[in-house]
């Protein structure tokens, strides 16, 4: 599966890096793809050279005689400068600051690849940055070439440095006497011994000291010193046996890895069934508040056909006492009769509104609607939530409309002649709604229609019809001048408040819910691929 070579293992490696980045992605572990992004590097370049010198001590020479790139710390690429500088390979060359006093630098040459170069500025400013470069480049590094001019090896800071970072980190330093073109060879015999004495002094046991020349390795001529310092490098920091050490270190890590991933896609999944069941017993608890609103519904028509046979009975009793005489002598006193009775039903209307329908209506949103829709709301709250924690963007949905319909005041509603009625309704909207329906035209044209009905009737017998027969009309004229229009508008009424509220919450509740169950089966999916790339990593053997 893995394959032999060292590039066919590499390529493992980085195949499961990338299915990390891909799993990672798609739930919005941003700060693990960052991570992810990290040993990616390191599998390219998975070697880490630091070099520090002074600035005299043609170190910028050194780096381009080292890794056969003449050009590299040339002005056109502009690299040598007073910060830090990251150098790797890459196919598009750039150039990006890391932070203040980093900057990365990418160059498209092949012989970069499989190493990373940390360029240091002068000695002074690595003094002063002591703490952020200890920190940050010496721990990873694998090899911290420390750059002397031959010349003159002796100055006290680059030593003072060496003396400081020597405990913690003296079996990673190796010493390069620069410019060795530049003295005997007797001479230069004396100062590397010279630079054991130095090094010893300050607690590296066995110092590693290389001359070279950057000046005639870049030419191609003599004995430039760069064949001995690569051999040693490789055999020691950066050979094939340095890579199967650097490829297991960074499978264990990755294995750790994927399992932190792994616990994290379970700990989404858990929360996932959990915000799926709350969401299902909601769902179940719409469906029930609709059907308890249907019921609500019905009864609050029955009382209107219960109130119109009231009603039926005290008009009744009103009209008995206009008397044969009366319809036939006396128009005016019929006149004044049926305007006094007009005020009768309008008044019964009025009474009957405040004290039945609207506390009716009230408990109806307060008992069923609102707890209902609050509930709601808070599941899809929570389904945000969540959907953020999967790095998923949340369409905006209209629940919020809803809840602020609940949260609007109606106390600032004026109605012609119904400050009482607003008083009356408070809060409610269906209250409201009925009020301000009443305290329009609609009381006036169903009292109007009436009255006129009742003139028809009295004007073809009223004293000589049956009581019974009587009733029956009355009750007809109510239920179809007053009733069916009432029952209609409060059917109407309830029927929007139901559309605005409830269903279109359950609405929104099947859509999350849809949601969150696709969510489901992308985690599960997520989590049978990691668990497949954890048992891969696990018998990986570089």
């Amino acid at each position: 599966m893995f394959g032999s070579s060292v590039d066919q293992k590499e390529e493992f490696l980085k195949s499961s890096i990338e299915t990390l980045k891909e799993v990672c992605s798609k739930f919005g572990f941003s700060r693990k793809v960052e991570e992810l992004e990290k040993f990616l590097q390191r599998l390219e370049s998975p070697f880490l050279i630091t070099v520090f010198g002074e600035v005299n001590a043609g170190k910028s020479s050194f780096l381009n005689a080292l890794l056969g790139i003449p050009d590299l710390c040339r002005t056109d690429v502009d690299i040598c400068t007073d910060r830090i500088t990251v150098i790797r390979y890459c196919k598009t060359p750039e150039r990006k600051k890391i932070d203040e006093l980093t900057e990365e630098v990418c160059v498209n040459n092949p012989l970069l690849k499989g190493f990373t170069v940390v360029d240091t500025p002068g000695i002074n400013s690595v003094l002063e940055h002591h703490t952020y470069i200890t920190e940050q480049f010496l721990p990873k590094s694998d090899v911290i070439l420390v750059v002397l001019p031959a010349p003159n090896p002796h100055t006290k800071p680059i030593w003072d440095w060496v003396d400081r970072i020597g405990k913690d980190f003296g079996k990673k330093l190796v010493f390069i006497l620069q410019q060795k073109d530049l003295v005997s060879p007797e001479a230069l015999k004396r100062l590397v011994e010279k630079v054991k004495t130095y090094a010893r002094e300050r607690g590296i046991e066995d110092p590693k000291v290389f001359p070279v020349s950057a000046l005639l390795e870049l030419k191609g001529e003599g004995n430039s010193g760069f064949s001995e310092l690569r051999k040693f490098l490789e055999e020691n920091y950066t050979g094939e046996r340095q890579i199967k050490v650097k490829l297991l270190n960074l499978r264990n890590e990755l294995i750790k890895f994927t399992q932190r991933c792994l616990e994290d896609i379970e700990n989404l999944e858990r929360e996932g069934e959990e915000l799926k069941k709350r969401l299902e017993e909601v769902l179940n608890l719409l469906d029930r508040k609709l059907q308890e609103a249907k019921r609500y519904k019905e009864s609050l028509l029955r009382s209107v056909d219960d109130w119109i046979a009231s009603l039926t009975e005290k008009v009744a009793n009103r009209l008995e006492g206009i008397s044969l005489l009366d319809l036939t002598l006396r128009k005016s006193k019929v006149e004044e009769a049926l305007k006094g009775l007009k005020v009768d039903i309008e008044e019964e209307l009025r009474r009957f509104t405040q004290y039945t329908l609207i506390p009716n209506l009230e408990l109806f949103e307060e008992g069923v609607l609102k707890p209902a829709v609050a509930q709601a709301a808070e599941r899809l709250r929570e389904f945000e939530r969540y959907q953020k924690k999967l790095g998923k963007k949340v369409a905006p949905s209209g629940e919020r409309e809803v809840l602020r319909a609940f949260e609007s005041s109606l106390g600032s509603v004026k109605v012609g002649g119904g400050e009482e009625a607003v008083a009356v309704m408070g809060g409610s909207l269906l209250a409201g709604s009925l009020m301000m329906l009443l305290g329009g035209s609609f009381a006036v044209d169903i009292t109007g229609g009436v009255i006129a009905s009742l003139g028809v009737l009295l004007g073809v017998g009223w004293i000589v019809r049956k009581k019974r027969k009587l009733l029956k009309e009355l009750r007809d004229i109510l239920q179809t001048q007053i009733g069916e229009r009432l029952k209609r508008e409060l059917e109407k009424l309830v029927e929007e408040r139901l559309n605005e509220t409830l269903l279109s919450m359950r609405n929104y509740v099947k859509s999350r819910l849809e949601t969150v169950e696709q969510n489901l089966r992308e985690l599960k999916g997520a989590k049978e691929r990691l668990i497949s790339l954890l048992r891969e990593l696990q018998n990986f053997n570089p």
